[in-house]
């Protein structure tokens, strides 16, 4: 295709009435390039960054395809049927992600870890409603969350907005088309007003320091993308005498150049505060100019035409192939590894497509009801299934509220011997569920122990705030000694933003932490759960390089069997909860003592005291039972 063509401008300036019509190549090629930058994000989110904003590319082009066909068929029958609407969205996305869902279900069943289990029954039923989105905010979920956290289903927040932003525009647009008699430019007006209030809003409720899921996720803060494109639609393309169409024309390969170093860029405090709206409107550009310009001619590629087409099924199959195909089920690595997930999303897609999504299009409205019903049905069996009751410790936790640290002054001691000092805690659930027993092993020597532990925490979530709290902790308790270990809450930055930056985070922690003249213990993130992965290891054990203060020490010995691996249990011994991360008493003891050796100290008595049957050995219920 080339921009001289007129079949190409015909179908861009008509605003055809069928989706073969609005099948243009190059939209097709854009939804590829999207349908990229997102698994290559999710595969290596460190080389590409803002990959993530392929999804808004997405909804842009949504956004403009759907209100096409509202204001074509509002033109052509003087009015819009959106029973027929619904329904034919309905058709669209409903079938292929009952069969992801269907399938993921099954193996859920069969196979899946009991940690993930309850996961997957809640968003799986979450998405048969399209919910998944607030699913996640209520259970503050984010892709980079807690390794044990992951879900097959995550990626489906996306559809979820989508599908509810379907229905409130569907009526929006019939209401100002009534009250306007037809008019486009009313509707480009209200498309217009929404992406601008979607944005403010986004903008209003995002903070630096704290986890931004609830504006990532939700329907009002990304409804500026969809509505993008619909101001395209509305304003539409009936000459290329347009002076906005011509502007277009001239910006469209700027404005695709600057997506793509968008992919490879990403600053959170520039994308909320208008960045995700200026990805919107530039998307909005090259969609304007997709058929007519030279832009449209490059994404018009055989290749790209073909992954554009099923690239809706790339989407829902890349994210599952990920999260059940990792290192550990699989056996493989490096290539080997990417092969097996590549493979498995191709094979999804190309079955979704053949199998699933082109023969729903031929049903008619009942039969398609019927065997959505029934698919629906099937799913909803398989997930009722699996248990219901979370196995994640520490799920019900409110991470955004973390309460003051809990003192234990040292036992009296007589007045010739003096007591030994202070030792303050710091680190997430890990440290949570070691530190009971490390309190009582400390204060059996005659310690002063400050207990700054607390679920959901880490160097760089929820912000450098906390960093400055952690060290205010130190200098207000005089600290003698820090013992730190923290878990998977800073491997998503690590992955994304590189070592060197998160180098200068532990830096910055480090230099809180030893403000007061405290020597720093920092302990190894805990290994086992679902993936041997412990990236952020080897950059602790740097820190005594650049820090004469701190020293670091591995505790896995504490935790390996015999064969090397770090199960539940030990010789009989049930050292984790069922997640196969956290700790239970034994694996807590077991932990103190090596740290307890490491620092020379030998303190006696402590193991059977009162410290085992700590509330939070029984989180979840039961879970250190036996």
């Amino acid at each position: 295709m080339t921009a001289a063509q007129p079949a190409a401008v015909a179908v861009a300036t008509t605003h055809a009435s069928t989706a073969t019509r609005l099948r243009v190549g190059s939209l097709d090629g854009l939804r590829a390039v999207a349908v990229i930058a997102v698994v290559a994000y999710h595969l290596w989110p460190r080389r590409l960054p803002g990959g993530f904003l392929g999804v808004d590319v997405f909804m842009v082009l949504s956004g403009y395809l759907i209100t096409t066909l509202l204001l074509d068929e509002q033109r052509r029958a003087g009015t819009i049927d959106i029973r027929r609407f619904w329904i034919r969205r309905l058709r669209r996305l409903a079938p292929a992600m009952l069969l992801v869902v269907g399938v993921v279900g099954v193996w859920a069943v069969i196979e899946a870890p009991r940690a993930l289990a309850p996961t997957i029954r809640s968003q799986g039923l979450s998405a048969l409603v399209y919910l998944v989105n607030w699913r996640l905010v209520a259970d503050a979920v984010t892709y980079g969350g807690a390794v044990a956290a992951e879900s097959p289903f995550v990626h489906l927040w996306s559809l979820a907005v989508e599908a509810q932003f379907y229905v409130v525009w569907a009526v929006v647009a019939i209401l100002v088309l009534r009250r306007t008699h037809g008019s486009r430019p009313a509707i480009a007006a209200a498309a217009a007003a929404g992406a601008a209030v979607s944005a403010l809003l986004m903008a209003a409720l995002y903070s630096p320091d704290g986890d931004p899921l609830r504006i990532y996720y939700g329907t009002d803060t990304r409804a500026q993308a969809f509505l993008a494109g619909a101001v395209v639609a509305a304003v539409g393309t009936a000459t290329l005498a347009h002076r906005w169409l011509r502007a277009a024309l001239r910006l469209a390969p700027i404005a695709l150049a600057a997506i793509v170093v968008a992919f490879v860029w990403y600053e959170p405090d520039v994308l909320y505060r208008g960045g995700f709206l200026a990805v919107a409107a530039l998307t909005a550009v090259v969609v304007a100019a997709s058929s007519t310009s030279t832009v449209g001619w490059l994404l018009d590629r055989a290749p790209l035409r073909l992954i554009g087409r099923v690239s809706y099924g790339i989407y829902l199959w890349h994210w599952p192939a990920i999260t059940i195909l990792t290192p550990a089920r699989t056996g493989l690595d490096g290539p080997g590894l990417l092969v097996a997930r590549l493979g498995v999303t191709a094979a999804g897609a190309a079955f979704s497509w053949v199998a699933v999504e082109r023969p729903a299009t031929r049903l008619g409205v009942r039969p398609l009801l019927v065997a959505c019903g029934a698919a629906a049905a099937a799913v909803i069996v398989a997930l009722l299934a699996l248990p219901s009751t979370s196995v994640i410790p520490y799920a019900d936790v409110d991470t955004t509220k973390i309460p003051p640290p809990a003192v234990v002054t040292a036992p009296a001691t007589r007045e010739e011997t003096p007591p030994p000092g202070t030792v303050v805690i710091i680190g997430d659930s890990g440290m949570f569920d070691l530190s009971p027993a490390l309190v009582a092993a400390f204060q059996a020597q005659g310690w002063t122990v400050v207990d700054a532990s607390y679920p959901g925490i880490g160097v760089t979530k929820p912000g450098r705030s906390l960093h400055e709290t952690w060290g205010a902790t130190v200098r207000q308790n005089r600290a003698d000694l820090v013992v730190v270990m923290l878990g998977g809450w800073d491997i998503e930055f690590l992955r994304t933003k590189g070592d060197e930056a998160y180098r200068r985070e532990l830096d910055a922690a480090v230099g809180q932490l030893t403000s007061g003249d405290a020597r720093v213990l920092w302990l190894s993130m805990l290994p086992g759960g679902r993936t041997p992965d412990r990236p952020v290891d080897r950059l602790f054990a740097e820190l005594p390089e650049r820090h004469g203060a701190v020293d670091y020490l591995d505790v896995e010995s504490a935790l390996r069997a015999p064969d090397g691996t770090w199960p539940v249990r030990v010789d009989g011994v049930l050292l984790r909860k069922p997640d196969e991360w956290h700790l239970c008493p034994a694996g807590a003891e077991a932990v103190t003592k090596l740290v307890l050796d490491h620092l020379d100290l030998r303190a006696t008595g402590w193991e059977d005291g009162a410290w085992r049957t700590s509330q939070r050995y029984d989180d979840p219920p039961g879970g250190c039972d036996g």
